[in-house]
């Protein structure tokens, strides 16, 4: 240990005393190591972050499928919850959930739609989960319409409201109604979702007073046997498996069968999955692509270490060159081969920590400013960050395993081969003289050999940036099928004030009447979804006479057809800019009145997919799961319109679309969407003070969440975020590339012209000309150049598989994004071998031959 330190002290003091290349060498890895870190920080926190506090394997989700072709999923009702809860040997604790949406604030007048989530009295111990301060809910206050307004705060909410130590027992008000707070959720805890959480916890008891997020929002009263509005968490019963548990499932699916109320057709179906992580659907789903997505960050930032490391030994290669003959004295003076390799390992640790300390600062704040941004992105949904983004301990451990690993990477051949000294040679050679001779053995060098792998590995990176950057373009210049400039969307929602039914259906039509009667309002319409809002509500319908075929199993095709299900009233579609090609747009009536004519209107896809061989207008349509209300699930086809998008990543065949009358599928929460007569920004952002004013006048105590531009609010949409985030990380990591590419081969080249500065002087002095001096040096970094190139557009086309499937309407091999980042990177090596190479024609012979 003693030795060790010796060591240890004596690395420390030679690196100081080459501060010039300390302050390189460390640089380099800091930026490396940062990227890692940061990196490492976000995967750790978001995918390697299981769902469940304790014992997360046992934990699964639970969801009941319709047992036939149709395979509709739908969530458990509240006596299928407990059916579930007191079945024996499958599940040793079941919990629901039910997420919804509520005005949330301190005071009545101060409230803002918030994501909350309705849980059982036994939600927190089945997610392993210990509150942070206070209790859970207990059995009373989870029964049906118990009314008992208590609710359990998320960590983040409490931290919002100031982290003060008598939150406990203060209150807050849920769509204004008072609630007590009677516990606070531990740090990091999301529920079922890993970076998600809902801002307050409440019981079951008061799941009438909620808003349903995604579902039927009038199915709220729980005793009722079709309010089919929770998801199910369960713990498996000792023993049990996934595999194991399959035999047990179709007794589970047989008693929910039982209970069905009457009239409802179909037998049902258990099935039970692992969480995924980043889903809070009633459908099974996978983190398959955001997994791929992790892998293929941590992949490119390790490259990006990897060509640290690279540049870093090139470095110690020539360092190591440089001390050659006092290596070769402490060798001649009885140091062993061991000895001089652990000092030289030691430096290079050394080395390594200092950049890894210095990393580690730089994944901080760049990770915070990711988190700020998220943050913002969030704050348009209040939903709650749990997730960890910046460096814990966890990080900081894998960030010390980092340095070691880059550590063996650049210090152990250098060591090795400048450890492997001829005593006698080195201590009579010449400072000038070079180890190796010819033109092949300079250009195929160890350090030359490592240089180009850096030129190669930076190419790749330089192409993955180039299609992030290509798929954010494309994302934020794809048409939309509808016409965003000079339409004004308004958010609304009743429920937080606690109105519903009728009278928040007649308020609305009041608001939405005053708005199509005022100047310049060329139409106007509601509607439950927008398109690029990053919510989405699907449904499944199929011609009405077409039989659903027998049971089939779970890879069978489903009958009918997919789609994004909206409801609206009349001039919805005309205030966003969308043509109706046929038929016509919903009345009054139907729009208004729940029990007007079973109508619908589909898109032109959708009217293919259903109609192939024949006009669908006119047509009869039903749904493949009869709607839970026990309304008529049949539907007219009454008119069709232009295909148009939902979101960024829409595949036409795949996003089809059907639109019922609001009044079929009322919601207290719509978006109010105006048609102006101008395009100019300006214009449409004067108008909209008018707008409320207006608003206001009709309604006072109308609850606005938002009023803006349409096209700045598709500006906002999730995906785009995501793309716009990974076009600058892998810009970020190009970029890092393309400069440590840049300074391996200007310190390669730098350090070839100062080792043969003697023969430059002879050749020059034997008459050459400077001119071919330059194209000496010039030749040779081309020749290494061309070979990068090379290597490197074939290991990018085969990246470029891998980020076209994830990437929105980007091509493989995209020859723009190839030739861009090739001459990129040509053009810069280039020029980090022009200067070396300037530097060698002005060597004087004279000077250069005395100096030897």
């Amino acid at each position: 240990m003693t030795d060790l330190l010796i060591e240890l002290r004596r690395a420390v003091r030679l690196l100081a005393k080459s501060p010039g290349f300390t302050f390189v060498a460390a640089g380099t890895l800091a930026l490396a190591i940062g990227v890692n870190s940061a990196i490492f920080s976000i995967v750790n926190g978001l995918l390697l972050k299981p769902v469940a506090f304790d014992r997360p394997d046992e934990v699964v989700h639970v969801f009941s499928a319709r047992k036939d072709a149709t395979r509709d999923f739908r969530q458990f009702s509240h006596a299928e919850y407990i059916e579930l809860r007191a079945s024996e040997g499958t599940f040793s604790e079941v919990a629901g959930l039910g997420f919804g949406l509520a005005g949330v604030g301190p005071q009545p007048g101060e409230m803002k739609r918030s994501f909350i989530c309705v849980v059982s009295d036994n939600f927190f111990p089945v997610l392993g989960a210990r509150l942070h301060s206070g209790r859970s809910f207990n059995a009373e206050e989870s029964r049906p319409n118990s009314n008992i307004q208590v609710a359990v705060a998320s960590y983040p909410f409490w931290q919002k409201m100031g982290g003060r130590p008598d939150f406990l027992g203060s209150t807050v008000f849920v769509n204004d109604r008072p609630h007590t707070i009677i516990g606070i959720a531990p740090k990091g805890f999301s529920g079922v979702s890993v970076a998600l959480a809902p801002q307050l916890y409440l019981p079951f008891g008061v799941f009438h007073q909620t808003s349903g997020a995604f579902g039927d929002t009038e199915q709220s009263n729980l005793e009722s046997p079709n309010a089919w509005v929770f998801n199910i968490t369960a713990r498996l019963a000792p023993g049990l498996d996934l595999e194991s548990v399959k035999p047990r499932l179709p007794a589970l699916g047989d008693r929910l069968t039982e209970i069905q109320p009457a009239g409802v057709q179909g037998t049902r179906e258990v099935i039970v999955t692992k969480p995924a992580k980043f889903s809070i659907s009633t459908t099974p789903e996978s983190d398959e692509s955001v997994t791929g997505l992790g892998i293929l960050l941590i992949a490119m930032a390790g490259v990006v270490l990897l060509i640290a490391s690279l540049n870093l030994a090139n470095m110690l290669l020539a360092r190591g060159t440089a001390r050659a003959r006092e290596i070769a004295i402490r060798l001649a003076v009885g140091a062993s081969r061991w000895q001089i390799v652990r000092q030289l390992l030691i430096e290079g640790f050394v080395l390594a920590l200092l950049g890894g300390a210095i990393g580690i600062l730089l994944s901080v704040w760049s990770n915070s400013l990711l988190e700020q941004s998220f943050e913002g992105l969030l704050r348009t949904f209040n939903f709650a960050l749990t997730a960890q983004l910046t460096p814990d301990a966890t990080a900081v451990a894998a960030t010390f395993v980092a340095c070691m690993v880059a550590t063996l990477v650049f210090s152990l051949g250098p060591a090795l081969r400048a450890s492997k000294a001829d005593v006698v040679h080195d201590l009579k050679a010449q400072s000038g003289d070079e180890a190796a001779h010819g033109r092949w053995n300079r250009f195929f060098a160890g350090r030359h050999i490592l240089v180009m792998a850096q030129m190669t590995l930076s190419l790749v990176l330089l192409f993955a940036a180039g299609l992030f950057l290509r798929g954010a373009l494309n994302a934020s210049g794809v048409m939309p099928g509808f016409n965003p400039q000079g339409a004004v969307v308004a958010e609304i929602d009743y429920s937080l004030i606690n109105t519903k039914g009728p009278e928040a259906a007649s308020r609305q039509q009041l608001v939405l009447e005053r708005v199509r009667s005022m100047p310049g309002v060329q139409a106007a319409g509601m509607s439950t979804l927008i398109p690029y809002g990053n919510i989405t509500n699907t449904s499944r319908i199929m011609p009405a006479n077409a039989p659903i075929p027998e049971a089939a199993g779970p890879d069978a095709p489903r009958p009918g057809t997919g789609g994004i299900y909206t409801a609206i009233t009349r001039d919805y579609l005309a205030s966003i800019g969308v043509r109706i090609l046929q038929g016509r747009d919903f009345t009054d009536v139907e729009s208004t009145q729940k029990e007007g004519p079973s109508v619908c209107i589909v898109d032109e896809l959708m009217a293919k997919a259903l109609f192939p061989d024949g006009d669908a207008l006119g047509q009869r349509v039903r749904y493949t799961q009869p709607p839970s209300d026990g309304s008529p699930a049949e539907m007219e086809i009454v008119g069709i319109v232009s295909w148009h998008r939902h979101d960024i990543q829409d595949d036409a065949p795949a996003r089809r679309r059907i639109y019922v009358p609001l009044a079929k599928a009322f919601s207290p929460g719509v978006y109010m969407m105006m048609r102006l007569p101008t395009e100019d920004p300006g214009a449409v952002l004067n108008f909209i003070p008018t707008l409320r004013a207006a608003m206001r006048e009709v309604d006072p105590t109308m609850p606005v969440l938002n009023v803006s531009p349409l096209a700045e609010e598709m500006a906002r949409t999730i995906t785009l975020w995501i793309t716009r985030l990974g076009a600058f990380m892998f810009g970020v990591f190009g970029s890092i590339a393309l400069l440590l590419a840049v300074v391996g081969v200007y310190g390669v080249k730098a350090y070839a012209v100062e080792r043969r500065t003697r023969e430059i002087g002879i050749r020059i002095a034997l008459g050459a000309e400077r001119r071919d001096v330059f194209a000496l040096i010039m030749r040779q970094g081309a020749l290494q150049i061309a070979v990068s190139v090379g290597v490197g557009i074939v290991l990018s086309l085969l990246v470029g598989q891998v980020l076209a499937s994830l990437l929105y309407d980007v091509k493989p091999w995209d020859p723009v994004v190839l030739g861009t980042a090739a001459v990129l990177l040509v053009a810069a090596t280039l020029v980090a071998c022009f200067v070396p190479a300037r530097r060698a024609v002005g060597v004087n012979p004279i000077t250069a031959l005395r100096s030897e």
